[in-house]
């Protein structure tokens, strides 16, 4: 029996070994290029991908002012609804909220433009 296990443990213990040494025949994926290009060398990589970063933070500036101007109309809605506001204050809200909307998407892409 003592032999059984040594040799058993042995085993183990060298196809442990054996896998552990084995290279990671893994395939990663290569990084992609900023959309931007930026340019060669790594500073332009680097400036690509600031460039990239400019234009998904206006996105989120984009999606923000979207969810406040409809946060500003619900909640409007519900005081027309209470009788504590008017159609017409509704209706500015909604007004406005659509010309923020446009007016911020229309910057967005302008910068966007201008940067890439």
């Amino acid at each position: 029996m003592p032999i059984q296990n040594f040799l058993r443990g042995a085993s183990v213990a060298v196809l442990w070994l054996w896998l552990t040494c084995k290279p990671a025949l893994a395939d990663l994926p290569t990084v992609e290029p900023p959309a931007s290009g930026g340019g060669a060398g790594l500073m332009g990589q680097i400036k690509g991908y600031l460039q990239d970063a400019i234009v998904l933070g206006g996105l989120i500036a984009a999606a923000v002012a979207f969810i406040n101007v409809a946060l500003a109309a619900i909640q409007t809605f519900s005081e027309v609804r209470n009788e504590k506001a008017t159609w017409s204050k509704f209706g500015a809200i909604i007004v406005v909220g659509v010309v923020l909307l446009v007016t911020v998407i229309w910057l967005v892409g302008k910068s966007a433009s201008i940067i890439l």
